[in-house]
């Protein structure tokens, strides 16, 4: 039995998405992960002047001050830089940029993730909610003429995993989608961020692992990337399930 009662390593905590929660954002999401919530918003925004090429997509990532405690400053700081950094790169892997462009020329897009409450994996929700935010509001681009096709070419999620010591046993567990009391203790730190299509995972985009009071085996990667890659099956197939909601 793990610390928040679930029974099996393999357990995702209980996830929801609700599309539409905000009415101004082209596309927007609430996603709930355990007691993390984050929102997050997809818009059409000035393209960058560098931009020579196709359109572009990028994302801002805060967590407000509330959302932990005690409170938290409103200035992202360095972490909140570098998380917004990995959510841009993770949601740009599922688009074709030279296919970002509509009548009047190239589209940029930015996702904004907003941190309510945050309890463990704020960035894995982010990227996996701002995959829902940023597809429905290319959805409503196509519906308003803005865009001929959708650009986006696979689906992307992402998730926590991690080593646990047992405090009795002492022994090593690899468990997915840890919580903030699971992951503070952790030995080790793993996000994961995998493409996909309707059959499930396809390929890794991105994984940050740290050894945070030792190493680890490439035995332990090896199960830790089995246990997120089942995870986001699971949770690739509530993004479709939340993209189906979202055009009811």
């Amino acid at each position: 039995m793990r610390i928040d009662q679930r029974e099996s390593a393999d357990t995702l905590r209980p996830h929801a998405l609700h599309p539409h929660f905000t009415r101004q954002a082209m596309g927007s999401v609430l996603v709930e992960t355990g007691g993390t919530r984050v929102l997050c918003t997809a818009s059409v925004t000035k393209t960058p002047s560098w931009l020579s090429d196709g359109g572009w997509v990028t994302a801002e990532y805060a967590m407000l001050p509330g959302a932990t405690s005690p409170r938290g400053r409103r200035d992202a700081g360095g972490r909140g830089k570098e998380i917004q950094r990995l959510i841009g790169r993770s949601l740009r892997a599922a688009v074709d940029m030279s296919a970002l462009v509509g009548p009047n020329g190239p589209l940029s897009m930015v996702i904004d993730c907003d941190v309510i409450e945050a309890d463990g994996g704020t960035r894995t929700a982010s990227i996996t909610g701002g995959f829902v935010a940023l597809s429905i509001a290319i959805e409503r681009l196509m519906r308003e003429g803005k865009l001929a096709a959708s650009p986006i070419v696979r689906q992307v999620a992402a998730v926590s995993v991690g080593i646990v010591v047992n405090g009795t046993s002492k022994e090593r567990a690899s468990l997915l989608d840890l919580c903030y009391l699971e992951d503070r203790d952790a030995v080790v730190d793993l996000n994961v961020v995998m493409s996909g299509d309707a059959e499930g995972p396809t390929g890794l985009i991105e994984v940050q692992g740290t050894g945070e009071h030792g190493d680890f085996s490439r035995g332990e990667l090896d199960a830790m990337l089995d246990l997120a890659e089942g995870g986001i099956g699971r949770l690739m197939a509530m993004q479709r399930r939340g993209l189906e909601e979202s055009r009811a």
